[in-house]
């Protein structure tokens, strides 16, 4: 009789170390809908965007752009003010650290 043959399954993650900004302010305001003065309060936040001091503009990457549309669907199904946003977005950035933290422990 042969013995059983076990089944190893690795998952591979691939993420990048830096992330691209390559949204202007004008572009990111047309793409997620949003309008100029929340953005700012996001930005100003520490929330989405680097400000490039050579040429004295904002830059967005695509993870802004997707957090500004799940902030847009916080204040339009929710009705939730824009401090109420920052502090929801805070606090899912801190759990998706938390999960990201937990599952290097447990794939170890």
């Amino acid at each position: 009789m042969s013995e059983p043959s076990s089944t190893r399954i690795t998952r591979i993650i691939l993420r990048s170390q830096q992330e691209s900004y390559t949204y202007s302010e004008q572009e990111i305001l047309e793409y997620s809908h949003m309008e100029q003065p929340f953005v700012l309060h996001l930005f100003e936040a520490g929330l989405i965007g680097r400000h490039d001091s050579a040429s004295q503009e904002h830059h967005y990457s695509e993870n802004d752009l997707l957090l500004l549309r799940r902030a847009q669907r916080l204040q339009r199904d929710l009705d939730i003010n824009p401090e109420g946003i920052e502090v929801i977005l805070r606090l899912l950035a801190h759990i998706e650290d938390l999960q990201r933290t937990l599952s290097h422990y447990t794939d170890a």
